[in-house]
């Protein structure tokens, strides 16, 4: 009695799981961004289209706008946003394309309006997916990062 009673409860219960959504495939979350911390320096990887540059940041990063490939931008600040001193800091960094051997990247060091900002350029034709590792050393401290980057067809 006991199993019949369960048997015909079961399906109204199963109801209840999906409320009337619609089911949705899980979406994998890929980082375009990574944080480490080096004493007191907060220093930050991230990447970003280079078509998706204004001119005048272009500009200022030293490149031609409208460029196909992405930008690699690390920051350094404190653990309030504002302007670091990058003292001993060194940094390197790789990107590899999906499918490609991983590129050494020169790091440019800019300095805007008293920030300090390192940035690489990676010439790949969209449609891409690159992998980014950056190590920073500061102090004795050593930090690792990775994340990925799609570069979308416009």
């Amino acid at each position: 009695m006991r199993l019949l009673a369960c048997l015909l409860l079961l399906p109204f219960a199963l109801a209840g799981c999906n409320r009337g959504d619609p089911v949705r495939p899980a979406t994998p979350h890929v980082a375009s961004s990574a944080t480490a911390t080096l004493g007191d320096a907060v220093v930050h990887a991230s990447a970003v289209a280079m078509a998706d540059l204004n001119p005048a940041v272009a500009g200022n990063y030293g490149i031609a706008s409208g460029q196909p490939g992405l930008l690699l931008l690390v920051t350094v600040r404190d653990a309030a946003g504002d302007a670091q001193d990058a003292g001993d800091l060194r940094l390197r960094a790789t990107a590899t394309p999906l499918g490609e051997v991983a590129r050494t990247l020169e790091l440019r060091r800019i300095q805007t309006g008293g920030l300090t900002d390192y940035v690489g350029e990676v010439r790949v034709a969209p449609p891409a997916n690159v992998q980014f590792r950056v190590e920073a050393i500061r102090g004795g401290a050593r930090a690792q990062m990775a994340f990925n980057a799609e570069l979308q067809r416009r």
